[in-house]
């Protein structure tokens, strides 16, 4: 039986880049031909895609007859950016654009905002846009940010938390928002020992969410997710100084609660291994939505921490 990724109907926009290769391909596959219109897509920052781009790909292992909608799948959104593992592409140096700021974008403007008007009219075809995003080589988050008229589906996507998205100025849900769809950004995952666990719970939460939908039909609903934490604003903790950083709190912790005064990690120095900072958790209830859960050499005003508390 084929399934909804063997369906996928493979199209291609050429997209300018640079002098070796004039241009780059945007891949996007299509599958399903009438009903509620989706759009999926991952690799927007390019050190966050592999993860979520996976979560897609499971998700579609589904058999394509359970499809009831249309089905847009975007596996890497900004190429450049992922093939050196950075956030923005390095195409546009010396000032590094990044593509989730610039839409609906520019058709005459740099590489980012030309690829951003490339994506833009594949957005507006939509009636849900899910824009997955992830901790990255560096972190591991686990949220979901909840966009007014869209309560219900950020809270089936199935994150351990959930904050209210800020309106992000040439983001690509606030452009898609501005559209009327339906949007969630999905910030959950990221590089560690429990990688495929947060690629699989992703996907369990895009099968509940795209049924709900009606995007997808099953022979029974899916379990609902767990009920997930709200919390109220973020508080992003950066280091005062550069050094060694050493986690307490390694990867398990993320998406968990932890009291106030739990050590988290610490700094050394980088010559004499002294103790220069020590993090802690500084509410009562600390809901731990990224974190940094490998040892690494950071610099001073480098993220290390987003926590915040449980409404």
């Amino acid at each position: 039986m084929k399934t909804i990724f063997e369906a996928l109907a493979w199209k291609e926009i050429r997209v300018t880049a640079h002098a070796a290769a004039q241009y780059i391909p945007l891949k996007y596959g299509e599958a399903g031909t009438g009903g509620t219109r989706a759009t999926l897509i991952a690799g927007t920052h390019g050190d966050e895609g592999p993860w979520s781009a996976l979560a897609i790909k499971l998700f579609c292992q589904r058999a394509a007859t359970q499809l009831s909608g249309r089905l847009r799948v975007i596996f890497t959104a900004n190429a450049l950016a992922a093939e050196v593992e950075r956030r923005n592409s390095w195409i546009d140096s010396p000032n590094a654009v990044d593509l989730d700021g610039v839409f609906p974008g520019n058709e005459g403007g740099s590489h980012t905002e030309r690829l951003a008007a490339h994506l833009a009219p594949l957005i507006a075809d939509s009636d849900v846009v899910i824009d997955l995003h992830g901790g990255g080589t560096w972190c591991i988050n686990a949220f979901v940010k909840r966009f007014e008229g869209s309560e219900q589906l950020a809270a089936d996507l199935g994150a351990p938390f959930i904050s209210n998205a800020p309106n992000k100025r040439g983001g690509l849900t606030t452009y898609a928002r501005s559209l009327g769809i339906k949007v969630a950004n999905v910030e959950v995952g990221g590089r560690s020992g429990r990688e495929m666990y947060w690629t699989e719970r992703n996907a369990l939460g895009l099968e509940r969410a795209l049924y709900n939908l009606g995007v997808l039909s099953l022979g029974e609903p899916p379990a609902p997710a767990e009920p997930a934490v709200d919390v109220g604003s973020t508080q992003a903790i950066r280091a005062k100084v550069g050094g060694i950083f050493v986690p307490t709190l390694r990867e398990d912790a993320v998406g968990t609660i932890v009291p106030a005064g739990t050590e988290m990690g610490k700094i050394l120095d980088l010559h004499t291994l002294e103790e220069l900072e020590v993090f802690t958790a500084p509410f009562e209830r600390s809901a731990m939505m990224l974190m940094r859960p490998q040892i690494c050499t950071i610099e001073g005003s480098a993220l290390v921490y987003v926590v915040a508390q449980p409404a």
